[in-house]
């Protein structure tokens, strides 16, 4: 699966990487159908040109205006403001909502009727509105600093003072200065922003993630990974929503264009030979070893008992997508063939940049960066409160009353203004925390902190207090009263006052932590960050002068664009067709015996002779995507949808840092399944006619 976050899964394998894919300064339009293009600077030229369509600027208006943040990717597919995602996307909402006598989870859920839409905890949905070129007032700013440092805070100063005033323009506008092309350009992306999303349906997790670990990132495929929302708006209603996608009349076929829409979390294909052997040298080891620790500890506290296996769930299907994913790029980067080539694309860049006449080294800059960052990493990985743990909810909690006392240009870049209420939004959020999940999920983490920095470290000395990892862990979490929504609440409101005067043990264990936290966090802007755009906006200027925007930017978070063929593969001598069936979903369930995890869900076993065989079920494109593109519509020519992205195959792992077409494939579900076991198998026929209308 391809969720948006630092998450992002089984077994090493081998993923072979050929020349003729590689990037090539010479000839940068030479890359198939490569990239994740902005919206205000689509692949129209290349769209006509090799496929003879025409990306019409009403056709990217209506994708755009349907495409919806939502932790992932989503879009909008009635004009009752009903939104698609992917079941795994939905998970964190799914989750909160569950409990020992209601599991969503394993159960599924479906609203018969508007009160039944059940709210998600925290949720909010946004739609990008339109963007606008800062790049002039950004580093215009920058030029005025003589020290990494001063350039740092005139950088956030610039930053903050752009999003607070567009902030300030409209109500319920959200405001976001995104970097692109490593510096190069600034936009000011204006957002319009939902705080109400519910959960409407959710198919159960066996079904949505059918095969479990062993087939996630592995094609052919036979998952229902879709889930439906409903976003409603500031007066309690249904948002109302007209630019929304219509399903496709004709089902997509083998061979067709298609185009994704949504939002791609990160790319490293601009990024120096220096920077991507420390991603495989530093980097990727330290966070495999973490991912590998939770996934055993996970697994051992899911066998405690049933209800402890529902609590481990989706933390345990987070960190084994993680370590499956980091695992495939981690085999990328060791492939000789494609760190060869990546070092002769930058001979040849650096031959260009001289020709040019531009003055300084950056690489030897990007070389001196890379060196900090190695000398520094474990402690800049183990130090802090936890991946989503309550500790985390604290140490939020703590930096937001500290940092929001400070000038923007002095704070931590996570609390500029315009991040802090949808900050608050999620700290205050009623959502049920696991007690002894979380004394689990901190003591591994604090072990493995021991491991790295040792028993002398300030860290461990603060976080252990001399005992062991169990023992610290229990103590400040089985009095804590953090999990309650209420009092986070009332001490977040609180300011400084009310964090200073708290008791809670967790509490306090986050004020010690922050001075640790935070002058990491500073080391990391000042001596790590600043550098390296200062020294990768002169590489990016510098292929502006060569390439201009022909080449698209690497991913962000941010809404784009890419396209592709509907188109099976050949590869370790078999060959995948371009889709699977529900005839085949059958078939794999009946060879595995129904033994976990092959297991059909008992809607769809119960269903079984309601089912066709023929109808499609997952499919296979040449789309270019990365994580947090998960939810996404995939879509025909004429902007209808007829699927949605949900994972990519174990050969495109390596798409991180750069884009194959020959056995790569993003994999998505058949619009036709979506609708299919709604009416078949969930008895949620207005539901269908609701997609189904024009």
């Amino acid at each position: 699966m391809t969720r948006f976050s630092s998450h992002a899964g089984a077994g090493v394998f081998c993923l072979t990487l050929g020349l003729s894919f590689i990037l090539s300064f010479v000839s940068p339009l030479a890359r198939a159908d490569e990239g994740m293009w902005t919206f205000d600077n689509p692949p129209t030229a290349l769209v006509q040109q090799r496929h003879g369509v025409a990306l019409t600027p009403a056709l990217l208006a209506r994708m755009q205006q349907a495409a919806v943040s939502f932790g992932a990717s989503a879009s909008f597919v009635s004009k009752h403001g009903l939104m698609l995602t992917n079941h795994h996307v939905a998970m964190d909402c799914i989750d909160q909502l569950s409990s020992a006598k209601r599991d969503l989870t394993a159960q599924g859920y479906l609203a018969r009727s508007p009160a039944q839409e059940l709210r998600c905890p925290g949720g909010s949905a946004r739609v990008l509105l339109d963007t606008s070129d800062v790049t002039a007032t950004v580093l215009g700013a920058v030029a005025r600093g003589s020290s990494d440092e001063q350039r740092n805070s005139l950088r956030k100063a610039a930053v903050a003072e752009l999003e607070t005033r567009c902030a300030e323009a409209a109500t319920g506008v959200r405001c976001e200065v995104v970097s692109l092309y490593s510096g190069s350009l600034f936009h000011l992306y204006r957002f319009n922003e939902w705080e109400d999303v519910r959960l409407v349906f959710a198919p159960e997790y066996q079904a949505g993630f059918y095969g479990g670990d062993p087939d996630n990132f592995v094609y052919p495929r036979f998952a229902l990974d879709f889930a439906l929302l409903r976003v409603y708006d500031r007066q309690g209603k249904p948002l109302a929503t007209p630019h929304h996608l219509r399903l496709a009349r004709t089902a997509v076929a083998e061979g067709e264009l298609v185009f994704v829409a949504g939002h791609p979390g990160r790319t490293d294909r601009l990024q120096t030979a220096a920077q991507l052997k420390t991603t495989r040298d530093t980097q990727l080891p330290l966070q495999l070893a973490t991912a590998q620790a939770q996934q055993a500890m996970l697994l051992a506290f899911a066998k405690r008992s049933p209800e402890a296996a529902r609590q481990a769930l989706d933390n345990l299907l987070g960190t084994e997508n993680w370590l499956k994913s980091m695992r495939g790029e981690l085999a990328a980067l060791n492939d000789p063939a494609l760190m060869a080539q990546k070092e002769a694309d930058e001979l040849r860049f650096r031959a260009a940049y001289a020709q040019q006449g531009l003055k300084g080294n950056p690489w030897a800059d990007v070389e001196a960066v890379t060196a900090t960052q190695t000398t520094r990493a474990k402690e800049l990985w183990a130090v802090g409160y936890g991946y989503q743990t309550l500790l985390a909810h604290a140490g939020s909690m703590v930096e937001l009353a500290y940092e929001r006392e400070r000038p923007e240009a002095e704070r931590l870049a996570a609390y500029r203004d315009a991040a802090l209420p949808a900050l608050q939004r999620r700290l205050k959020a009623d959502r049920p925390f696991y007690k002894e999940l979380e004394m689990a999920r901190l003591a591994e983490a604090w072990r493995e902190a021991a491991q790295l920095l040792g028993d002398q470290h300030t860290f461990v000395k603060t976080t252990l207090a001399g005992g062991t990892p169990e023992a610290a862990a229990q103590r400040v979490l089985r009095s804590s009263r953090l999990d309650q929504a209420a009092v986070r609440a009332a001490l977040i409101d609180g300011g400084v006052k009310a964090i200073e005067a708290s008791d809670d043990p967790l509490l306090r264990l986050a004020r010690a932590i922050y001075p640790l936290r935070r002058e990491l966090a500073r080391l990391r802007e000042e001596q790590i960050e600043t550098p390296l755009q200062q020294a990768t906006e002169r590489l990016g200027q510098a292929r502006f002068t060569l390439f201009g925007r022909a080449q698209p930017p690497d991913a962000t978070g941010t809404l784009r664009l890419a396209y592709g063929k509907v188109a099976g593969y050949a590869s370790h001598g078999s060959t995948s067709p371009w889709k699977t069936t529900f005839g085949g979903l059958l078939a794999r369930a009946d060879s595995f015996d129904h033994k976990p995890p092959f297991d059909l869900p008992p809607s769809i076993q119960k269903a079984r002779a309601r089912l066709d065989p023929r109808v499609p079920l997952n499919f296979v494109t040449t789309a270019d995507i990365t994580g947090g593109n998960s939810g996404s519509p995939v879509l025909n020519r004429e902007g209808e949808w007829v699927g949605l992205m949900f994972d990519t195959n174990l050969e495109a792992l390596g798409g991180r840092f750069v884009y194959t077409d020959s056995t790569a494939r993003s994999i998505a579900v058949h619009a036709q399944a979506v609708v299919h076991v709604l009416e078949r198998v969930y008895g949620a026929e207005p539901l269908a006619r609701e997609l189904r209308a024009r």
